[in-house]
């Protein structure tokens, strides 16, 4: 598992790779912890914390779990008003676009499992867009465009099966 490892940044890698090696040795080995460290090297990547290999450093043996624990006490992202306004701007475009997305593919195919799976990822889509809007305010625009499309094609796809499999029962 320790492979896993080399999808982080080096400067990550330096800081907190002896302790996450030991976290992921002393795991058992599975698709979910596998989609959840490469979720976490997203995010490295992403939004990158560490900025020098000689920055400050916090004392103790659970380095990465104090400033895991630092990072989620500070509340995300610091966003402006104008910066709160737009993605919230954002937020209600989405939901619009899904409201009458699925009135028009429910008069056209009424009930089907393609046409309920749009309304039940409505249901987390404009939060997944606020959200979205809010991390990646400082992004290109192209990967803004791919982690959110990500995201919203996969909460689909997921409903979608769900629907299918319902519609089985």
């Amino acid at each position: 598992m320790n492979w896993l490892l080399r999808l982080y940044p080096a400067p990550w890698r330096e800081r907190y790779g002896e302790e996450f090696g030991a976290v992921l040795a002393s795991q058992h080995a599975s698709p979910g912890l596998v989609l959840d460290v490469l979720a976490g090297a997203v995010d490295a990547r992403l939004h990158p914390q560490i900025q020098h290999t000689h920055s400050k450093q916090i004392k103790g043996d659970d380095t990465m779990t104090l400033e895991m624990l630092q990072r989620c006490a500070a509340g995300g992202p610091k966003l402006s008003p104008s910066e709160r306004r737009i993605a919230s701007r954002f937020a209600i475009w989405s939901a619009l676009v899904m409201a009458v997305l699925y009135m028009v593919l429910t008069k056209i195919y009424r009930e089907a499992p393609a046409v309920q799976a749009v309304f039940y990822a409505s249901v987390f889509s404009s939060s997944t867009v606020y959200l979205q809007a809010a991390y990646l305010r400082n992004r290109p625009w192209l990967t803004r465009v791919f982690i959110l499309g990500g995201s919203l094609l996969g909460m689909y796809l997921f409903m979608l099966a769900v629907c299918v499999i319902g519609s089985k029962l």
